[in-house]
C-alpha cells in the first residue's frame, strides 16, 4: 500500500542536535510504536545504545542500570523505545517516576521513546520526571491512504466535561497541595513538578469553561516558572499564552493581547522570528482581533503567521491549512466570500490529499465551507454540505460527539433562517440531548441551544396562534 508522507524534518533535526550538542540529561521523543526501532536505526552509532522495551518484561531501573553498565565504553547517548509497553501499570509509573534522581546521576543523554497517550500520562502521574525533561520532540505518523480518522483527536475524552468533572474532584487534594505549596525554601525540581501537575489540572478547568479556576492555578504555574525559570524561557511564554487564551474566552481581549504579546516577546527572543511557535501565537493572537471586529489587523497576523508556515512547513502542510482556514474565516466576517471560498477550497485540498474525505478535519472544512453558503442564502448547498460533515463525524466519532451537535445546530440556523421551525426544532433538541450528555446543563454550549431552542418554540406558538 502507497503511503502519505507527513514531514519530520524538524523533529529529526531537533533528534540531531540532541545527539551532538545537547548537555546531560533526559529527553522525550512522541513517536508511534512503528517508527521508534526505525528512528532510532537511523543513529545507531558506538556511542548510542538502545534497550527496546518490546523485548524484555516491563520497567526496572535495576535492569537498566546493569544494561548501561554493560555497554561498551564512550556510550553515553541511551534510547529507550517502546515505554509505553513498559509503563503499563501504576506500579511501573511509580517506579519510573522514582527513580529519576538515579537516572540524572548516570551523566546520560537519556532518550525516552513513547506514544502520545503515555506522554500525556507521564506528564500527570510521574510528574517529578517530567520535570526534569530538557526537551521533548514529536514525530508524526505516515497515513495510509485509507487512514480512519479516528487517530488525529487523541484525546476526544476532553469533549466529556461530565468525565472531566470526576477527574477534577479526584485531583482537590493534588491541587490544594501544590497551591500551598511555598516557593521559598521548596526545592526546584519539586516545584516545576507543581508547575506541570496545575498547568494540567488548569486545562482541565478551560475545558469545563470554568475559566476563574484555571486562571487561578496559572497564576501559581507562572509565579513558579518566573521564580525558578527566571525570564525568557519558553516555558514561561508557554504560560502567558494559556493564559491568554482562557482571557481570549472569558471575552477580556484587552488582558488576552496584554498576556499573548509578552509570550511573543519571550518567543521571538529565545525560538525565534520565523519559529513555528511564533506562528501560531500569531494566529493565536489574530483570533482575538477576529472576535474584537479587527478583521484587518488579524488578517495581518494570519499573513505572517502564513509565511512562516510555508517557509518552516511548506505550503502543503496540515499546519497551514489550519492558517488558511483562519484567514478564510476572517474574509466570510468581512462578507468577501469568494476569497473565503478560495481558501477554505486550498484548507479542503490539503486535507483531503493528507488525511482523506472521511477525516474529522475534512469535516470541519465541509462545515465550514458550509457557513458560507448559508451566509450566501444557498441554503441547499450549505445543508448538503453540512450533511457531508455530518455523516463524517457519525462514522469516525460517534453520533454523540460535540463536533456532531456543532453540525446538527447549523443545520437548525438553516431550517431557521428558511422558517421551517418544526424542522428546525428538531435538529436544535438532537444538538442540545448530545451536548447536555457531554457538556452538562451549565456548559455556555449546552445554554446556547437552549436560547435556540426557546425562541424557534416560540415562533412556532406564534404561528399556530397568530391572534
Amino acid at each position: 500500500m502507497s503511503q502519505k508522507k507527513i514531514d519530520n524534518t524538524e523533529a529529526f533535526f531537533a533528534l540531531s542536535w540532541i545527539i551532538s550538542d545537547a548537555d546531560k540529561g533526559l529527553y522525550i521523543v512522541v513517536a508511534p510504536s512503528h517508527m521508534q526501532k526505525d528512528i532510532a536505526i537511523r543513529y545507531k552509532t558506538q556511542r548510542v545504545g538502545v534497550y527496546d522495551f518490546a523485548q524484555v518484561d516491563g520497567y526496572s531501573y535495576t535492569n537498566i542500570n546493569a544494561w548501561v553498565d554493560s555497554r561498551p565504553e564512550g556510550t553515553d547517548i541511551l534510547f529507550l523505545l517502546n515505554m509505553q509497553v513498559a509503563l503499563c501499570d501504576k506500579e511501573a509509573m511509580a517506579a519510573f517516576n522514582m527513580s529519576r534522581d538515579l537516572l540524572a546521576k548516570k551523566k546520560k543523554i537519556w532518550i525516552f521513546f513513547m506514544d502520545k497517550d503515555l506522554e500525556y500520562q507521564i506528564s500527570t502521574f510521574a510528574y517529578d520526571v517530567y520535570a526534569y525533561v530538557r526537551q521533548k520532540i514529536y514525530f508524526e505518523a505516515e497515513l495510509d491512504e485509507d487512514f480512519d480518522g479516528k487517530q488525529i483527536l487523541e484525546f476526544d475524552g476532553r469533549h466529556n466535561v461530565l468525565q472531566i468533572q470526576e477527574t477534577l474532584t479526584r485531583s482537590m487534594d493534588l491541587e490544594g497541595r501544590y497551591m500551598s505549596l511555598p516557593i521559598e525554601g521548596t526545592a526546584t525540581n519539586q516545584l516545576l513538578s507543581a508547575a506541570m501537575a496545575l498547568t494540567n489540572i488548569a486545562v482541565l478547568y478551560n475545558d469545563c469553561a470554568e475559566y476563574d479556576n484555571a486562571l487561578i492555578l496559572l497564576m501559581k504555574v507562572k509565579e513558579i516558572r518566573e521564580q525558578v525559570l527566571k525570564i525568557d524561557h519558553p516555558d514561561i511564554a508557554g504560560t502567558y499564552n494559556t493564559i491568554a487564551v482562557i482571557y481570549s474566552r472569558k471575552g477580556e481581549y484587552h488582558k488576552a493581547l496584554k498576556w499573548h504579546q509578552q509570550a511573543l516577546d519571550i518567543t521571538k527572543k529565545m525560538l525565534g522570528k520565523e519559529h513555528p511557535t511564533t506562528a501560531t501565537i500569531y494566529h493565536n493572537i489574530a483570533r482575538v482581533y477576529v472576535m474584537q471586529g479587527d478583521y484587518d489587523k488579524a488578517h495581518e497576523l494570519l499573513q505572517e503567521a502564513l509565511d512562516i508556515s510555508i517557509k518552516m512547513r511548506g505550503k502543503d502542510h496540515p499546519n497551514t491549512a489550519f492558517i488558511y482556514s483562519g484567514i478564510a474565516s476572517v474574509y466570510t466576517r468581512q462578507k468577501d466570500y469568494k476569497k473565503a471560498l478560495e481558501l477554505y477550497q486550498q484548507t479542503l485540498d490539503i486535507r483531503e490529499q493528507m488525511l482523506g474525505k472521511d477525516h474529522p478535519l475534512t469535516a470541519v472544512t465541509y462545515n465550514d465551507i458550509a457557513i458560507v453558503y448559508e451566509s450566501q442564502e444557498n441554503y441547499s448547498k450549505a445543508l448538503e454540505l453540512y450533511q457531508k460533515a455530518l455523516d463524517v463525524y457519525n462514522n469516525t466519532l460517534g453520533q454523540e460527539h460535540p463536533y456532531a451537535a456543532t453540525t446538527y445546530s447549523n443545520i437548525a440556523s438553516v431550517y431557521h433562517n428558511r422558517g421551517d421551525y418544526n424542522k428546525a426544532l428538531e435538529f436544535y433538541q438532537k444538538a442540545y440531548t448530545i451536548r447536555l450528555r457531554k457538556l452538562g446543563e451549565n456548559h455556555p454550549s449546552t445554554k446556547v441551544i437552549e436560547d435556540s431552542i426557546q425562541r424557534v418554540t416560540a415562533l412556532i406558538s406564534k404561528n399556530q396562534n397568530p391572534n
